[in-house]
């Protein structure tokens, strides 16, 4: 009998250990959906009918995906188009860092012009990839675009231009204007008569509009 009693233990315990084990259901999860930033009256941001404020924000215009930083009053720092023109930028302090919007609010990458405030004098300014201000870079760019430097370094560091214009009439003596064209911006030099390229000297640097 001993021996029955402890057979039927031991089937009795495997049949617990095979059986599943059934748990009491656990409430569901909501999961928030991340807020969509909506872009309207061209500078203002909104999530959730709130307007965003003191904060960087990523939106979608169009097909591309643009940076902008709205101020304590909900409006994205941008440039104004009657100072600056489409290619300008404006550039702000954020946080300790500076950086630089066009007329549309975009931030801004790479060497731009620009200015600080209405009243300033247009300046090159370089952004990193993340759209803070280089410093260093800048520099480097302003020392090479200095008037009557020779052109090559400038040249270099812009990089491959898209367009350029030569007139034979120039008011830095015999010789020619050249203005070669790089995206936003528009390097003009004087070319000496009877020399070429690398005989160049800088005329002026500009954003083009």
């Amino acid at each position: 009998m001993k021996r029955l009693k402890k057979i039927m233990a031991m089937l009795l315990l495997m049949l617990l250990v095979a059986s599943p084990v059934v748990l009491a259901a656990s409430q569901p999860v909501e999961v928030q959906a991340a807020a969509k930033t909506v872009l309207k009256n061209k500078y203002y941001g909104y999530e959730n009918g709130k307007r965003v404020c003191n904060q960087w924000r990523t939106i979608k215009v169009g097909n591309r995906s643009f940076r902008f930083y709205f101020d304590k009053n909900g409006r994205a720092y941008h440039a104004d188009r009657n100072y600056v023109g489409t290619t300008g930028i404006v550039v702000k302090k954020i946080n300790g860092r500076y950086y630089g919007f066009d007329y549309q609010g975009h931030m801004m990458k790479g060497i731009r012009c620009g200015i600080t405030s209405e009243d300033a004098m247009p300046g090159l300014y370089y952004f990193n990839s993340n759209g803070v201000f280089n410093r260093q870079k800048t520099t480097v760019y302003r020392n090479a675009s200095k008037t009557y430097k020779n052109a090559r370094q400038i040249k270099k560091l812009l990089g491959k231009y898209s367009k350029m214009h030569i007139s034979k009439d120039s008011c830095f003596g015999n010789g020619s204007d050249v203005t070669y064209i790089y995206g936003s911006l528009a390097l003009s030099v004087f070319r000496p008569a009877g020399k070429g390229a690398s005989a160049e000297v800088v005329e002026g640097i500009m954003q083009r509009d």
